[in-house]
């Protein structure tokens, strides 16, 4: 007997760690099906993005054969290390467009051997694909600048509504990420020494990261002149993820790189003001516009060099001062927050990049296809994202 098969498959990694491109696909498919379209995670396991013959088995299988009406969204972390399967695909008569949350070479750790490699199977699974797709302007130029990319499509990340902050006393900044050299947690400790004099306390939100920098900054940490000032929560989820909103005051992201920044808009979406990192994607989702265009509001914090820990501690040092500045930034966020993408928003920038599709219509049968996990309803029951890929 057959079963219905959804318009649209989105094939992405099976693994346990919480990563922002996840976060990203799960929220889709349960927009998706909000919309009235049919959809579903398709996980596929394997040491993404660097598989094995098995893994690369599980991909083809994921993959399936063609189906009328049916599209597969192909996660970059799992695409774009995988450049035969997904050109198989494509001939086999499969629509596979892949969706890029972090170009494979810009990892933090790779030597340049390695990067190259990374590069030259991205470059060639992105020239096969029937679609590309990237999550922020700042993503797209990145994919031009890398591999000549002109057609590339462009679905920024939604939020849900959210409640207001209440913030702390004193203070609460929160970093939120994994704990590693991509999210830059020790610039934050850099920059907050000088202000020990001040009243703040500092959240390092998210999963451990490598162990040679977990533990880097665990030191970094137990040498900072107020050490309790700095605490490790962890990965926090649902409720507890709740309340970490509703206690942060600031969000602080000084990341190497993000091709978006999800949890910037998350923050915003409470109504929290926000540091980030210049030159990266983060911007955009913190001005509401592409990099280089004049936001449509005063800015709700600062956008600042990663490469100058001095203006973080400068930018800081403001906030924390002057009740004028902190006013000024809270009321630009929550500004904000009545402007932000739903993830309904995402959903129908993802139908419009997948195109028309000749699927029958809803609840029609069609053949069966690969085993898969159900969506997700409840995103607020997500982990804080990991940097394996930025929350893009």
């Amino acid at each position: 007997m057959s079963v219905p098969v959804p318009a649209v498959d989105v094939v992405m990694p099976d693994d346990a760690r919480p990563t922002g491109g996840s976060l990203y696909d799960q929220r889709l498919v349960a927009a998706l099906h909000g919309l009235g379209h049919r959809a579903r995670t398709v996980p596929v396991a394997g040491s993404w993005p660097r598989p094995d013959a098995a893994d690369r088995a599980g991909l083809r299988a994921a993959l399936g054969g063609p189906v009328p009406g049916r599209t597969v969204l192909l996660d970059g972390l799992v695409g774009c290390a995988a450049p035969d399967v997904v050109e198989d695909a494509v001939r086999a008569g499969i629509p596979v467009h892949v969706l890029v949350h972090l170009p494979l070479p810009a990892e933090t750790g790779l030597d340049a051997a390695e990067a190259e490699a990374l590069a030259e199977l991205e470059a060639a699974a992105l020239a096969v694909a029937s679609g590309v797709l990237v999550t922020s302007d700042w993503a797209a130029r990145d994919l031009r600048r890398r591999y000549g990319l002109d057609d590339v499509s462009v679905a920024v990340p939604g939020t849900h509504p959210a409640p207001l902050a209440h913030g702390s006393s004193p203070p609460r900044l929160s970093c939120v990420g994994s704990l590693t050299p991509l999210k830059n947690q020790l610039l934050l400790l850099e920059a907050l020494a000088p202000l020990v004099h001040l009243d703040w306390t500092l959240d390092l939100v998210g999963a451990p990261g490598p162990p040679g920098y977990v533990g880097t900054l665990q030191e970094a940490i137990d040498a900072f002149p107020a050490p309790g000032r700095v605490r490790r929560t962890g990965p926090r989820t649902g409720a507890d993820l709740a309340e970490q909103w509703a206690a942060t005051d600031l969000l602080v992201l000084p990341s190497a790189a993000e091709t978006y920044g999800m949890v910037v808009t998350e923050a915003l979406a409470h109504g929290v003001p926000a540091l980030v990192a210049a030159g990266t994607g983060a911007v955009e989702a913190f001005e509401g516009v592409p990099e280089g265009s004049v936001p449509a509001t005063e800015p709700a914090g600062a956008v600042l060099d990663t490469a100058d820990p001095t203006a973080w501690t400068g930018a800081l040092h403001d906030w924390l001062t002057d009740p004028a500045v902190r006013a000024r930034w809270t009321a630009a966020a929550r500004a904000r927050r009545e402007s932000l993408r739903t993830w309904d928003d995402t959903a129908r920038d993802v139908l419009a990049a997948l195109g028309p599709a000749p699927a029958p219509a809803l609840g029609a049968p069609t053949a069966v296809a690969p085993t898969v996990s159900a969506p997700t309803a409840d995103p607020c029951t997500h982990p804080i994202p990991d940097d394996r890929r930025p929350s893009p």
